[in-house]
């Protein structure tokens, strides 16, 4: 018996909030020609002092959604420089560096997603520390109440942002 994920929807325009929290697992489905990805974004931490975490993010892509072929490394963002390193996996000109680039500037201008009819939905997991969320909240929201408090005070946002408006 397979375990049911709860995907909720989120507001698309806090894509950068949600894919920079430290340990996200995000879902972008188009309506329209029926496709999806999922991308898990996991934070780096200092090799020496494992609470520090440095301002690199590696990204793993499921461009399929099925279990045969699964996650596929296709690079590093960084948040410092705001730049992307793709993978050896990954060239430029390949249907994956392709993704990546897209996800890259959708994360510089989340308006991309609501122009192009993607909606983001992520996995019923804390996108900071990637506990499950029960609460109806802290699941619409992408996070738990104590990462959620975090977040807002690191980028003076409300927690009705994170909310989708239909």
């Amino acid at each position: 018996m397979r375990r049911q994920i709860i995907r909720s929807n989120v507001n698309p325009l806090r894509l950068r909030e949600l894919f920079f929290a430290g340990n996200s697992t995000l879902t972008f489905r188009n309506s329209a020609t029926g496709t999806h990805m999922t991308v898990k974004v996991r934070q780096a931490k200092d090799k020496e002092d494992r609470k520090k975490k440095l301002p690199i993010f590696f990204v793993n892509v499921s461009l399929l959604g099925d279990q045969t072929t699964g996650f596929i490394f296709a690079g590093t963002f960084f948040t410092d420089t705001m730049t992307l390193r793709l993978s050896k996996h990954a060239p430029s000109e390949s249907q994956l560096g392709k993704v990546m680039t897209w996800l890259f500037h959708a994360v510089q201008n989340p308006q991309v997603l609501r122009d192009k009819g993607v909606t983001l939905l992520h996995e019923g997991r804390c996108c900071r520390c990637a506990l499950p969320l029960t609460h109806p909240e802290s699941i619409n929201t992408g996070f738990g109440p104590d990462c959620l408090e975090m977040v807002l005070a690191q980028s003076q946002l409300k927690a009705a942002d994170f909310f989708e408006k239909i």
